[in-house]
């Protein structure tokens, strides 16, 4: 039974302590609107710790009729609240939303599902979950202490195939509620059996017990919906084909850094990276320079000229007369191409943001004549994946140069021309300046970074 709906003031006094995150804001405002516009639903978890506390994501049941209205009052609320966010509806039926104010400011996940599921398998229809419903007292809607804890349990035991601690404290608080409920509910989801033993796990707290029966469950719960398997055979080959489309497709994102030594590519990388660490943006840096090969005969390159190397190491200033050999470009290209394939590709596969610390069009400043040629340069522009982002860091070239002292000033300037040319390739060109403030700069490419990221992934389907 529904239960009597509460005053708007009584609700409003509800949420007036929830402003100190962006979690707490959010949901205050979330919560709110699904009572003016009666979508049905329930939070899963974890809501006892609120809103001190909201974990790495909420987890709420949403009716599966109130889907689309739900997605249209997340939409609205983020624009009214200035957030940024990207959705992922799963082949599970789990719709994730990733809600991000500023980089560097904590992330809410949003995880909605209309029934509780493992890969596609229903284990806990939604609508046992709803029907079960009460009002907390902070306003929003949890499912009663049997439906909860059934949930739990079967969450614990089927996805994470373990009870762990913390879970295994909030089960011996609810127990199993009123257990002609809890038997009831877990009759329909897996059986009289089962029921009994999953109630008997749970006052006893032997949790082990419940672990070992996680293959009789998932049976169960399929046995007693033939739709189901069907649903988690197709998931399962969906993922599978998935994962083949993101090797030749990715739905990652590639960010690149160019510049002549001492612009700060690297340490714009990293830090770039930190802004990020709390939005749980999968962002990461690699580089990909020459000085880290991964090409076994480029390995024993390096080893060899150190092991043949006599006298005290003089370090060499690079200059605008020096000419190297095309066979060294050759080998060097070979050796990034490979560490594309193995560091780079496989995060942008799984849908990350690799931030790259120097890139392939390092070739451009190669001090070589044939490298400047128009048809070779647009042979190579064209077989160079294009990056979704590329930052070129340029300032005046004798700061540059006095940083590390290894390009003479003269080499500094045209290796920036060179990286300045890169605009007639890459449609999205920034230059960015290496000098001044750099938490500002930081600031903007964190700006662009998060404007790509949540342009390009919203809505799919995974």
């Amino acid at each position: 039974m529904t239960p009597p709906r509460m005053s708007t003031a009584a609700r409003t006094d509800a949420f007036s302590r929830w402003d100190s995150s962006l979690a707490s804001r959010f949901l205050g405002a979330l919560f709110a609107a699904y009572y003016e516009e009666s979508v049905r639903y329930a939070v899963l978890r974890n809501y006892e710790r609120w809103p001190e506390h909201f974990g790495k994501d909420v987890d709420l049941v949403v009716d599966a009729n109130d889907l689309a209205l739900s997605h249209g009052i997340i939409r609205r609320l983020a624009a009214d609240l200035g957030l940024s966010f990207t959705v992922r509806r799963k082949r599970s039926s789990h719709v994730t939303y990733y809600l991000v104010g500023t980089p560097g400011e904590d992330a809410l996940i949003l995880d909605l599902r209309p029934d509780v599921v493992h890969h596609g398998l229903v284990y806990l229809p939604g609508t046992l979950v709803l029907a079960s419903r009460r009002r907390h007292a902070d306003g929003f809607y949890v499912p009663s202490p049997a439906l909860e804890s059934l949930a739990i349990l079967l969450h614990a035991v089927i996805d994470a195939g373990t009870v762990r601690p913390s879970y295994q404290e909030r089960l011996a608080e609810l127990g199993t509620g009123d257990p002609a409920e809890f038997l009831a509910a877990a009759d329909a989801a897996v059986g009289p059996e089962l029921a009994a033993q999953l109630a008997d796990c749970i006052e006893s707290r032997a949790f082990e017990r419940a672990t070992a029966l996680r293959g009789r469950l998932v049976r169960a719960a399929s046995f007693r919906r033939p739709g189901t398997l069907l649903r988690w055979l197709g998931s399962r080959i969906g993922a599978a084909a998935d994962r083949v489309r993101g090797w030749v497709r990715p739905s990652g994102h590639l960010v690149v850094l160019v510049g002549p030594d001492g612009s700060g590519k690297t340490t714009s990388a990293e830090l770039l990276c930190q802004r990020f660490a709390a939005t749980r943006i999968p962002v990461s840096a690699v580089y990909l320079g020459a000085q880290a090969p991964l090409l076994p005969t480029r390995r024993l390159s390096q080893q060899l000229r150190k092991r043949l190397s006599t006298g005290p190491k003089v370090k060499v200033v690079k200059d605008v007369t020096r000419r190297q050999r095309l066979r060294g470009l050759v080998h060097i290209m070979a050796d990034k191409w490979l560490r594309y394939i193995v560091y780079v590709r496989p995060r942008l596969a799984r849908g990350e943001v690799v931030v790259l610390d120097r890139y392939f069009y390092d070739l451009r400043t190669f001090p070589h004549p044939l490298v400047q040629r128009p048809w070779l340069e647009t042979l190579v522009m064209r077989l160079i994946p294009e990056p979704a982002l590329a930052f070129c860091l340029v300032a005046d070239p004798a700061l540059i140069t006095a940083r590390k002292n290894e390009l003479t000033v003269a080499e500094t300037e045209r290796q920036i021309a060179c990286y300045r040319g890169l605009s007639r390739w890459v449609r999205n060109f920034r230059e960015m300046p290496a000098d001044g403030d750099r938490t500002a700069v930081i600031d903007r490419m964190a700006e662009l970074v998060l404007a790509l990221y949540t342009s390009h992934r919203s809505p799919e389907r995974v």
